[in-house]
């Protein structure tokens, strides 16, 4: 039994041999790699598209903090409906995708055609915002949403290193550790149904005051392509722990019976899946 539960987990990508130490597919950060700081100066001067390719890539061979290789459990006793009793466990980021070292890295935003390829890449999904509240009441750090004041374009990116130094000095103030889990500090990417009534655009979701008191409301309002300082990306795990039994976060997201332990809007038909679907259609239909 033991050996065929290890090989259920060696089957999901980005996960770790252990429930308790889910760590992330990624290359080894290389002993040369680029720092957050001088990373900033590299693509002080790009587009956003030049922008978006320079963080992915960094990402994908390892650049990013040791303390982010491991996700977090976020466990609650369900107290109500028909698993009542049981414990409910998913893995999140400890805080947001950040490129760098330990001691030297920059939290970084990226567009939802970004976060897609990493998502396929890792094995890994955005959370929902019932997930995104969830993740805020667990954490151990909540930081206090900090806008940045500047005359450049909010999407610029001189605003994105202005920011994380605003959270190193905020952070400065908590008893703070790398990889315990910290919240409030940026709004989040999300997936949403909204997004499937909106094709094209960008779910977001959170920068929490306290639990009750997001400052930005679950928003379609961006495209696709937009990023900007504020946002932040905290990939969860696709596995799924409710009593002892494995699930697959999507299958849970797109069951009635299921959703409502994760999402706020009922059941959200996963993107991925559909354009896997279609993919596979119109190769199937080449002559």
């Amino acid at each position: 039994m033991k050996t065929i539960y290890l090989f259920i987990l060696m089957m999901w990508g980005s996960i770790g041999l252990a429930q308790d130490d889910q760590l992330l597919n990624l290359p080894v950060r290389s002993s040369n790699a680029i720092s957050g700081s001088a990373f900033m100066k590299k693509i002080a001067r790009m587009d956003g598209g030049q922008r978006e390719k320079a963080m992915v890539a960094e990402i994908l061979k390892g650049n990013i903090p040791g303390f982010l290789r491991k996700l977090t459990p976020i466990e609650t006793k369900l107290t109500s409906g028909p698993y009542r009793g049981k414990t409910l466990c998913y893995w999140a980021l400890p805080d947001y995708i950040a490129i760098g070292s330990d001691t030297d890295f920059i939290r970084v935003p990226l567009n939802l055609h970004s976060i897609d390829k990493l998502s396929e890449q890792l094995d890994l999904s955005l959370p929902t915002a019932k997930m995104v509240d969830d993740i805020y009441n667990h954490a151990t750090v909540k930081l206090t949403p900090q806008p940045v004041i500047s005359k450049a374009n909010i999407s610029a990116t001189s605003n994105i290193a202005k920011h994380n130094d605003l959270l190193l000095e905020q952070i400065s103030h908590h008893k703070y550790t790398n990889g315990m889990l910290v919240a409030g500090h940026k709004k989040d990417v999300v997936q949403s149904r909204k997004v499937l009534r909106k094709p094209g655009s960008i779910a977001i979701y959170g920068w929490h005051r306290n639990a009750l008191n997001p400052i930005q409301p679950l928003s379609t309002a961006h495209s696709a392509e937009y990023a900007d300082y504020s946002h932040g990306i905290r990939l969860v795990s696709n596995l799924v722990k409710l009593g002892d039994k494995m699930l697959d976060l999507r299958d849970i997201l797109e069951n009635k019976s299921y959703a409502s332990l994760l999402s706020g809007e009922g059941t959200i038909q996963q993107i991925s899946r559909m354009k896997t679907a279609h993919s596979t259609i119109a190769m199937a239909s080449r002559p």
